[in-house]
Parts: C-alpha cells; sequence; structure tokens
C-alpha cells in the first residue's frame, strides 16, 4: 500500500472526504521507520497523532491519482522523497504545519532527525509511497506493512477502551490477533531464509542505532 493510500485511509477512518497535510503525516506515522519520527524530534506520537486527527478539516482543491485533496497536498510535489514532503508541508502553512508549528518543528529540526534515524534504511531517491531500501537481513515490505496495521489496531483499541466502549474493542483486539497470527507465520518463512551472519550485523547496526536514540 503505497503512502497515498495510506493517508486515503486515514481520510475514510476520520469522515474527511478529502486527503490533506494532516493525513499524510498520519500515513506516514505509520511506517515502520517513520513511527519513530515523532521521538527523534522530540514530541510525544500519541499527542502528535491526537491533534492531526482533530484538526480543522480544509476543503478540497484538486486530486491526486483521483483522491481528493487539499492545496497543501497538491503543493508538495509528487517526486519528493519523505524529507522534502515533510519540509513541504511546513512550507504549505496547512493544517499539518500548525500542528507541527506547535511544538516548534523546523526544516532543520525534520532533517536532522531523519538523517539521524532514516539514512540507514531509506534509499534518498525513493519518491513517497515508495519502498523503503532493503539491506541483507531486512524483513519483507509485508512484514513491516502488517506491522503497522498491528500497531493502528492497537491505537484504535485503545481509544474504544478510553471511550468505554468495550465491544467495539473487542472486535478490534480480534482483528488484532489475526494480523499477529499473519505476520507470525511471514516472520518464521523468512526467517528460515536468513543468513545468520547477515542477521548479526543487523543486531549490531540496530543496537548502535537504539544508542543514538536514547541520546536524543
Amino acid at each position: 500500500m503505497s503512502l497515498l493510500e495510506r493517508a486515503h485511509a486515514h481520510a475514510v477512518r476520520l469522515g474527511r472526504d478529502r486527503i490533506g497535510g494532516e493525513e499524510l503525516l498520519l500515513a506516514v506515522f505509520d511506517d515502520g521507520v517513520g513511527h519513530a519520527l515523532p521521538d527523534a524530534l522530540g514530541i510525544s506520537r500519541d499527542v502528535l497523532v491526537g491533534q492531526l486527527e482533530k484538526a480543522p478539516s480544509s476543503p478540497a482543491a484538486g486530486t491526486v491519482d483521483g483522491y481528493p485533496v487539499t492545496t497543501e497536498v497538491l503543493d508538495v510535489p509528487r517526486s519528493s522523497g519523505l524529507v522534502e514532503l515533510v519540509v513541504g508541508l511546513l512550507a504549505a502553512g496547512g493544517g499539518a504545519a500548525r500542528v507541527l508549528g506547535e511544538h516548534g518543528v523546523t526544516e532543520e529540526r525534520v532533517r536532522e532527525a531523519y538523517a539521524r534515524i532514516w539514512a540507514p534504511f531509506l534509499d534518498e531517491n525513493a519518491v513517497w509511497g515508495s519502498s523503503v531500501a532493503c539491506r541483507p537481513a531486512d524483513p519483507p515490505a509485508e512484514i513491516e506493512a502488517l506491522t503497522s496495521e498491528i500497531a493502528e489496531y492497537r491505537r484504535r483499541k485503545e481509544v474504544a477502551v478510553d471511550a468505554q466502549e468495550y465491544a467495539q474493542a473487542g472486535l478490534i483486539r480480534d482483528k488484532e490477533k489475526e494480523v499477529e497470527r499473519r505476520r507470525s507465520v511471514l516472520i518464521r518463512e523468512w526467517a528460515a531464509t536468513v543468513d545468520p551472519v547477515d542477521l548479526a550485523e543487523a543486531v549490531v547496526s540496530l543496537r548502535a542505532e537504539v544508542a543514538a536514540l536514547r541520546r536524543i
């Protein structure tokens, strides 16, 4: 699923008939790497997601790939990498920019955070919605997608519980467990193909990245 498709899914979930900068950012945060961006910026991910979901809705001003989108989305070139996408949304001055601005997010801070977290994973030439560059021991994209889906189900479950909608929370939990089972099968299949040396190198690299994040 591309970034634009994930953004559309967020818009539908929020009852909006267009994709705005808020939905694009929510889609970025769904990604296995983008999920770490708010923390790298020193912002609570839950707080940032909540603010984006509650931001006032802007009307559609055009379409991209058949999806109605706001002016701020139209202003972000489709050939942009994810770094430029966030920077472009900041420059557009729409709802996404206002939410980020409340936390003092600037272009410099975005670039620093991306360079720190995404450099080992992301092809600098990738355009929004494209695949992450894989290393030998990186899990397949489908596993990453299911991981993001599980995170979203958990977030929705917490919202339902907070609203005391326990029946809804139970339904969401069942979907979460089904996705977890599918991911477990894929992980076992993938693990059987990974070279132990590649896996060991990935673990060493991950420990270094975690240590760097703790110093942020």
